[in-house]
């Protein structure tokens, strides 16, 4: 029987208007003085959020939520993606949705797109770098496709940008991390995902897109004798650090002739004054370990999850050696898949101290010589408290998963619990300045020392968090209000020097 006589075409329409719904649904939207969203593809364990920050789990979703920003795209979308299969037998199988619908709908109301891929023909001379890439073959013609020309190394991104030079500073999208467009890495894998509404980052990746394309023109076809890949690439950025809802976000690439992704990992590992926390999927440049080898011999906590193909090499004998039980290796875990992979790269500094400057360190750098010196990668630094504390959320369920399935029963010492501060409790307030206060929207605070670098947190009354950040003592800082209540509020400073400074204010 012909299949529009089963499903008529009004009940065809239907069909499709719940499935964007439903995918909408599983995505959340960017709200006010709220930019950065991020995601596990794994359980969270949502008992350590801090106050009004739990975060979220995309268990058997990250496919829907993928789909859900590109059903939002207006008018460009512009991938760089190691691997693409729609085959839900493929590799490890599981559920992967229909992103090649979503991709060929956009294209069809006029979004201008473009795609970078990993290489798939081995005549080429990528014989031991090709991926299959199969869901390639699902999307119209007419989107220009150009696969990475140099065959030393391979095109490791795993980012899209969109609407990425909109005028409307709000519509700029980044969704960056470590998931492939994969059954296996959507479904079972643990991976991370992180996205960004910010124009200023999107035109920092577009860049890096644009000398991997070698050509500039929104939808346009790439230039193969411009497109640049792998050492020869150039910092195409000036500017690799970026304020996203008052937090400091940096962007890096590589590998970059005049740079070093190992030397922002092992600068970040020197920041840790409490903790350090990793999930790595390939972990063998010995350069990034000896930091974390150095730091948790001084007292720092240093608990890691690394995946099982990397124990053959040198940072699994040093690690573990320095660590013992505290560090995991991950084989896969039931209810997900046995043969599954820990395929997250990120690391976590003093997520659970808010004394210091807690942050994530993730995107699609493998710790390894290739990601160094060969492979095409991209790595975002966020310097976020919440943001942190929602990592810190999907790494305790992993590390606790992890240690079960061993028979281990590890505890974590750490809780990312914070002391609740009472209304009353004020010390040393000379020593900030806040106005206006009474406060509406807006809260000038001015550091009256000579402190060059400091963190505040804002409470309510009941001791609940609501608002962090960085201040500089070089000029009038501001902090948003707009996304709080009316009331009576305690704010706390701490300094670079271990000073307190907590005041009161009110919003009206």
């Amino acid at each position: 029987m012909p299949l529009t006589n089963l499903y008529p075409m009004k009940k065809i329409s239907t069909l499709l208007l719940l499935f964007f719904i439903y995918t909408c649904a599983n995505a959340q939207i960017f709200g006010p003085g709220h930019h950065i969203i991020a995601y596990s593809t794994h359980a969270v364990d949502t008992t350590y959020a801090r106050p009004h920050n739990k975060a979220t789990s995309l268990i058997h979703k990250g496919g829907d939520t993928l789909i859900a920003y590109i059903n939002r795209a207006k008018y460009t979308i512009d991938i760089a993606l190691y691997d693409y299969v729609e085959d839900s037998l493929w590799y490890e199988g599981g559920y992967v949705p229909p992103i090649h619908t979503a991709i060929n709908n956009a294209y069809a109301r006029g979004v201008k797109i473009r795609w970078l891929s990993n290489p798939t023909d081995s005549s080429a001379g990528f014989v031991n770098s090709i991926t299959p890439n199969y869901g390639l073959a699902l999307i119209n013609k007419s989107i220009h496709t150009f696969a990475r020309t140099d065959t030393k190394g391979i095109m490791h991104n795993k980012f899209m940008v969109i609407d990425g030079r909109s005028t409307n500073p709000s519509a700029p999208i980044v969704w960056t991390g470590c998931m492939n467009w994969e059954p296996g890495q959507i479904d079972k894998d643990i991976n991370n995902i992180i996205i960004f509404q910010d124009s200023a980052l999107a035109h920092a990746y577009l860049n890096e897109f644009n000398q991997m394309w070698g050509d500039t023109v929104e939808g346009g076809a790439a230039n193969s004798t411009k497109a640049v890949f792998g050492a020869n690439k150039k910092n195409v950025n000036k500017k690799h650090g970026f304020t996203i809802d008052g937090h400091l976000v940096e962007a890096w690439f590589s590998p970059q002739s005049d740079d070093s992704t190992s030397n922002h990992i092992v600068s970040v590992q020197k920041l840790a004054k409490t903790e350090i926390d990793f999930e790595m999927f390939t972990f063998t440049y010995t350069t990034d370990d000896a930091q974390m080898i150095t730091a948790n011999k001084a007292g720092i906590k240093l608990y890691g999850i690394m995946d099982k193909s990397s124990i053959t090499y040198s940072p699994y004998t040093a690690l573990s050696a320095q660590m013992g039980a505290n560090l995991l290796v991950y084989k896969g875990l039931p209810g997900y898949d046995s043969n599954g992979i820990c395929h997250s790269k990120y690391m976590l500094i003093d997520p659970c101290d808010m004394a210091a400057d807690p942050i994530v360190f993730t995107g699609s750098h493998n710790w390894s010589a290739s990601a160094e010196d060969n492979n095409d990668e991209n790595t975002v630094i966020v310097h976020d408290s919440s943001i942190a504390n929602q990592y810190y959320q999907a790494f305790h369920a992993d590390f606790y998963a992890v240690s079960a399935a061993a028979g281990a029963g590890i505890t974590l010492t750490q809780t990312c619990t914070s002391k609740p501060l009472e209304v009353t409790e004020i010390r040393n307030a000379d020593q900030v300045t806040l106005y206006p206060n009474p406060a509406n929207n807006n809260l000038k605070v001015i550091l009256n020392t000579q402190s060059t670098d400091a963190m505040y947190t804002i409470y309510n009354i009941a001791g609940q968090m609501l608002l962090s950040g960085k201040l500089s003592a070089s000029y009038i800082n501001t902090i948003d209000l707009s996304n709080i209540a009316s009331g009576m509020y305690l704010i706390r400073v701490t300094n670079n020097t271990k000073e307190e400074f907590i005041g009161k204010f009110v919003k009206q």
